[in-house]
């Protein structure tokens, strides 16, 4: 017989906290620009305010992610789609130059009269995150499909910590593009979401002998290589005297760790070949 998560305080607890973390950095950041206090939206000295359409976006998914952890799907469904919706559409906007018209209402809404746009690297974090959510809410995904979901979470999980790590070791793995970084915020949030769903995936899941799910060494691999990936775009898209500076000796931890994880999961794989 089959051996299963079931829904229990601790994952649960697990998914309010992340999502409740998400949604509160969300609406700290959307209170400090309505107030003209970008310095409460930066997080940190190096950062930029983050833009109030990330802010809505991370406040959304945070939402979303509250939902899934008390089991309201229409809920889950109303607030991933909304987030998943406004990445689209500022993503749209960038890459056929006719906007940012929705960046600019949402901006406007809140008295913001400067404001950055919203960063490559995190409109692929809210794209995504709307995706899992959206996977999250059907039900069928219980029997058999969680693992991609875990996977999406892992991916937003990699590019969150590439963008934490830029910031406090000083090397720009949070920039996609010069022009528009990652906030610092906005890499927390990342962090946070992805975990919050990865954990959302493991409240049902089929256990090895081992006592965890045979999809997690997989998982694991795709968090690795999403960091690995996320500072690489970072490397050819940034300008190249920052990443000749001695900060960037700061990354070789986080590439050691990396490269320590990415063995252990593929040692652990054929776990993942039994499924």
């Amino acid at each position: 017989m089959q051996n299963h998560y079931r829904v229990g305080p601790v994952y649960r607890a697990g998914l309010i906290v992340c999502g409740g973390m998400c949604a509160g950095l969300g609406i700290a950041a959307l209170v400090a620009s309505a107030m003209h206090r970008e310095m409460f939206a930066q997080g940190v000295p190096a950062s930029i305010p983050t833009p109030p359409a990330s802010a809505l976006g991370f406040l959304l998914c945070g939402l979303a992610l509250i939902a899934v952890g008390y089991w309201f799907p229409h809920v889950t469904l109303l607030f991933g789609t909304v987030a998943m919706s406004l990445a689209v559409v500022v993503a749209g906007e960038s890459v056929f130059k006719i906007g940012p018209r929705m960046e600019h209402h949402i901006a406007l809404s809140l008295g913001a009269l400067d404001w950055d746009g919203l960063a490559p690297n995190t409109a692929v974090v809210l794209l995504l995150g709307g995706a899992a959510l959206l996977l999250r809410h059907k039900s069928r995904w219980f029997e058999s499909r969680l693992h991609v979901i875990a996977i999406v979470g892992s991916m937003i999980f990699g590019i969150g910590i590439a963008g934490c790590v830029g910031y406090m070791v000083g090397v720009p793995t949070y920039s996609w593009y010069s022009k528009t970084p990652m906030s610092f915020l906005s890499a927390i949030c990342s962090f946070v979401l992805g975990l919050g769903i990865v954990m959302s995936a493991c409240r049902y899941s089929e256990l090895d002998e081992s006592g965890v799910p045979r999809w997690f060494p997989l998982v694991v691999f795709t968090g690795a290589l999403a960091v690995n990936c996320s500072t690489f775009i970072a490397y050819l898209c940034g300008d190249g005297w920052v990443w000749q500076r001695p900060a960037l000796a700061g990354l070789l931890p986080m590439i050691a760790v990396n490269l320590l994880v990415t063995a252990v999961a593929v040692r652990d794989g054929r776990r993942w070949r039994s499924l």
